[in-house]
């Protein structure tokens, strides 16, 4: 299961029983040492374990020969000491020799200064001929068993033979200048060695850093050394956080530590374990494998492969990260392999053709929601997988161990559903001037982007709520305001019909002072006329309130018709919303709150019921006692009861007769009367309102462009966060101008053009323009009166409600201009636009679900690509897992991916390969090194992946070059 660079637990500095110096092992036996030494490294995982002895690889060799047996080891009652899963990972510990030395000069508390020599297990064969025979100390004795006697000899011609060779060693040192000499002129030994040196103030470079400040003035030389010492070295032996940031170029400049130390260094830390309770009580993160070129490559990326921590770095979440995926092919086309990947970068390379994108495209399938970045422009995939082989399929498994295919249900839902997929070409796409389509998409894009953080998402969820209510309310009094137009224009049409006030009262006052002197004809006297002349008025009056009654009636049916409907809707609506409520706290709550909705409901179907009538042969009756009910009866209590009053001053026929008739065209014309006044009372009333309800439409339409401007503000917190990166972005409500010019026009009388009359309509106004809120303001309520007035023309067959709603839709928009390091997005290059819209893409996602790129690198400059792509991938691995298909080196050894995925198609290269697949992969680490192996028919088990990469990519071998030389690798 190869993953790449993966995080481990390393031990660099673990002496054993036996150790030349300070040896306080108390287990009985070498056996039992190592048991309990290995049972250690299983239980606390340790990965990998630097064997340390001074001047030695002996205690090297007895772990290595011991491990060899491991699986044979067995207790006194035949038992096997170790389990099948601690053999398997005893079995795969890296094992790797830690000579430590002494070198001169001495520290200020008299120490020397520790040095420690991490070899290549492959060339311990070597060591003796070209390390340990070849130093020598400053007296000029040689670093083996008779030098430590000789040397014991010279310092003290006086001391037992016994005690010769211990003492030797405890007092041996070496000379800086020998051990710089014997590494500078053996290349063999300099590529199977790295150089460690302590930064302790008893025994390291930091007491010759206090020695030397307390005699800086005569210290000259002393300072010399110590950049020497820092200079031989590779690896510096400190747990020290300031140490750490030093050495990395963190807390001065890399400038200054290159300068003093001569390369950036990674700091580590081991147990230098010197009894049984100290072995592995201390470690080091390293993502690396596990053999001596992975040690290698914490020197190489000092800051990003080495950790000093007690839990695993770079945590991501187990269902966020895609632990392995495998084509399913019945035919053999595609390797069935499953390919392992990293939590962090993971790149596919490959020559042409070679199935590099293709294996990128089923992850995206078998995962993406977004299906319109799996299509081409013309709807087809960009990719017909079934098409290539029957019976395709691919699968997918998390590292939370969820697996999912390619081919499954519709109504299943992806794993894995945020995961981002960039194809080939999508970013230059969207990097076209921001003019176009293709601009509108990119904005769509940053919008999205920024919606992924949950509390942004749903406040420009309440934020489209909000317009989107606004739109159907605005709506909905532009046609109220048009009803409302209606109404009076009918009720105005109504009055026309209606006779002159004038004549009618001119009228009634003629008929009145006939019926005045009919009376008196019949020989009523003046008082008698008078009382007739009050009863007549009352029955006049007692006539309006039945003829109001029945007004009243017909505006209340009307009035409680619409409440029911619309009261129905809401309470639907209302049910509908608390099926959704969650939680039943707050669902009990709003069924109170709201519960006035059905009572309202149910008192529009009461008074409905309540005022029903029927019509009879005596005229319409109501069915049920109501307060209209009683006023008619009253009403037509009071006419009785009036006209029997009258009866007494008619006593002549003829004369009463006429005086009925006169009374009758009295009562019609101030009947007349009172329908002229009722419908001026409406038509004024309606006016009133129709004001009312413009102010109103307009009102909405500015609360709407408020809306913009707020959830901007809003939202302007998830950009901020980009900034440190050179990235700005900033949010601005637009108009689109070109979308009302294109719809007013569609509707406008040409021969008229109208619109040429508004500078809001001119061709030159872009979508992307800075507006002026209260200049499109003015000129939209300008166009609105014109319409309605009629100055604005139209075509015959335009609605011009319809229109106004045309004229007053939202045509606002957020629009999110972006600038990195002070360039504007569409004043960019393709290139360095891409790169652009490619951080944006990362650094304002806020899920941390995989992201797929295919070929990012399309359209940079090299220069993009060494500085700010690599730099950016390697800041966002920490953050997500990426995967990359790339042809470009720098992106694969300069981004430091931690794995490399092969891809090969069989017949593609001028080498055929034996493999069984037509498309095949493989996949591991950088430091997978090996040369071609010439008897290997399989191209892609021929070599190791560094090979591969050297071979493959374009500047592969020049970017492993430069890498190394920058850490004088060379």
């Amino acid at each position: 299961m190869n993953k790449g660079s993966e995080w481990r637990k390393w031990n660099f500095h673990v002496h054993t029983k036996g150790t030349n110096k300070n040896d306080q092992f108390t287990s009985a036996t070498m056996d039992d040492f190592f048991y309990t030494f290995f049972k250690g490294a299983f239980d606390n995982q340790i990965s990998a374990i630097g064997i340390t002895d001074y001047f030695s690889i002996d205690r090297y060799l007895e772990a290595v020969e011991y491990r060899a047996e491991i699986e044979k080891k067995i207790d006194s009652t035949g038992k096997k000491l170790f389990t099948d899963i601690e053999v398997e990972f005893i079995k795969n510990i890296f094992l790797f020799p830690n000579v430590e030395l002494r070198i001169s000069p001495a520290t200020k508390k008299g120490k020397f200064i520790n040095l420690h020599f991490l070899f290549n297990p492959d060339y311990v064969p070597s060591l003796n001929n070209s390390f340990f025979n070849k130093l020598q100390n400053i007296d000029g004795y040689l670093m083996n068993e008779q030098g430590f006697i000789d040397y014991a000899k010279h310092l003290d011609p006086k001391i037992h033979v016994d005690a010769q060779y211990k003492y030797g060693l405890d007092n041996y040192n070496i000379e800086v200048g020998e051990i710089k000499k014997l590494i500078t002129n053996n290349k063999e030994l300099r590529e199977n060695s790295i150089v460690a040196v302590s930064s302790k103030s008893n025994d390291g470079v930091s007491g010759l850093k206090d020695y030397y400040s307390e005699f800086e003035s005569e210290g000259g030389s002393l300072l010399g050394t110590i950049k020497s010492i820092y200079k031989l070295t590779q690896i510096v032996f400190s747990g020290a956080p300031s140490d750490k940031d030093y050495f990395i170029g963190k807390k001065t400049s890399v400038e200054e530590v290159e300068n003093h130390a001569g390369s950036l260094k990674p700091c580590i830390i081991g147990c230098d374990s010197h009894t049984e309770s100290e072995l592995f009580n201390k470690f080091t993160w390293i993502k690396a494998n596990l053999n001596f070129e992975g040690l290698r490559q914490i020197c190489l990326e000092p800051e990003h492969r080495v950790r000093i921590d007690n839990d695993k770095p770079d945590f991501k979440e187990a269902k966020l990260l895609i632990d392995k995926i495998q084509f399913l092919s019945p035919n053999d086309i595609f390797s069935t392999v499953p390919i392992y990947l990293n939590p962090n970068l993971n790149v596919i390379i490959g020559g042409k053709s070679s199935g590099k994108s293709i294996l990128l495209y089923a992850i995206a399938k078998t995962l993406s929601t977004d299906d319109t970045v799996l299509k081409n422009d013309d709807g087809t995939y960009k990719y017909e997988l079934n098409t290539i082989e029957n019976g395709f399929d691919f699968e997918i498994t998390t590292k939370g161990g969820f697996s999912q295919k390619l081919n499954r249900n519709d109504d299943e839902n992806s794993i894995v559903p945020e995961i981002k997929y960039i194809p080939q070409s999508y970013l230059v796409k969207l990097a076209e001037p921001e003019l176009n389509k293709k601009g509108k998409s990119l904005n769509k894009l940053v919008r999205d982007l920024i919606k992924e953080d949950d509390t942004c998402k749903e406040a420009y969820q309440n934020f489209i709520n909000k317009v989107q209510q606004n739109d159907k309310l605005r709506n909905s009094q532009i046609d109220l305001f048009f009803e409302t137009q209606r109404e009076i224009d009918n009720l105005e049409g109504e009055l026309k019909t209606k006779s002159n006030r004038e004549v009618l009262e001119q009228n009634i006052k003629a008929n009145s002072e006939k019926v005045e002197e009919l009376n008196k004809s019949t020989g009523l006297n003046d008082t008698q006329v008078e009382e007739y002349k009050k009863l007549q008025a009352k029955l006049d009056l007692n006539n309006l309130k039945h003829q109001s009654l029945g007004n009243d009636l017909s505006s209340i049916n009307i009035f409680n018709a619409e409440l029911k409907q619309v009261i129905s809707s809401f309470k639907q609506k209302k049910d509908s919303l608390l099926e959704t409520i969650q939680l039943p706290e707050i669902k009990k709550f709003f069924q109170n709150e709201y519960s006035i909705i059905d009572i309202l409901l149910e008192k529009a179907k009461t008074i409905e019921n309540s005022i029903q009538t029927e019509i009879r042969e005596d005229g319409t009756h109501f069915i049920n006692d109501c307060l209209f009910k009683n006023l008619l009866t009253l009403i037509n209590s009071k006419n009785l009861e009036l006209k029997n009053s009258l009866k007494p001053y008619l006593k002549d026929e003829k004369i009463k007769l006429a005086i009925v008739q006169l009374n009758e065209s009295i009562k019609n014309d101030k009947n007349a009367i009172g329908d002229i006044d009722n419908i001026n009372k409406k038509i004024k009333e309606k006016k009133k309102n129709l004001q009312k309800t413009k102010d109103d439409i307009l009102n909405i339409y500015e609360e709407s462009y408020h809306e913009y401007t707020s959830i901007i503000e809003n939202l302007k917190v998830r950009t901020h966060e980009l900034e440190k990166d050179g990235l700005k972005i900033v949010g601005k409500a637009k108009y689109n101008f070109k979308k009302l010019r294109d719809n007013l026009w569609s509707v406008s009388d040409g021969r008229s053009a109208s619109y040429n009359q508004y500078s809001i309509l001119q061709e030159s106004k872009k979508a992307t323009d800075e507006i002026i809120f209260e200049d499109i303001f003015n000129e939209i309520k300008k166009i609105f009166e014109d319409i309605i007035s009629g100055q604005y023309v139209l075509t015959s067959k335009a609605s011009v409600s319809n229109v106004v709603k045309l004229v007053l839709d939202d045509y606002f928009f957020d629009y999110w201009e972006i600038t990195y390091k002070k360039d504007k997005l569409g004043k960019m290059s393709t290139g360095k636009a891409s790169f652009v819209i490619l951080m944006l893409i990362i650094g304002l996602s806020k899920s941390r679900s995989p992201i797929l790129i295919d070929q990012p690198e399309d359209n940079l400059d090299n220069r993009s690509i060494t500085t700010d792509l690599v730099n950016y991938l390697r800041n966002k691995k920490l953050e997500r897992q990426i995967i990359i298909v790339t042809h470009n080196a720098n992106i694969v050894v300069n981004a430091d991916a931690e794995n490399v995925i092969v891809a090969n198609q069989k017949g593609q290269s001028n080498e055929n390969s034996t493999s069984l697949y037509k498309f095949d992969y493989i996949n591991g680490a950088i430091e997978s090194s090996f040369d071609r192996i010439l008897t290997e028919t399989d191209i892609l088990k021929s070599m190791g992946i560094r090979q591969h990469i050297a071979d493959i990519v374009e500047g592969g071998k020049e970017a492993f070059i430069m890498r190394e030389k920058k850490y004088r690798f060379h």
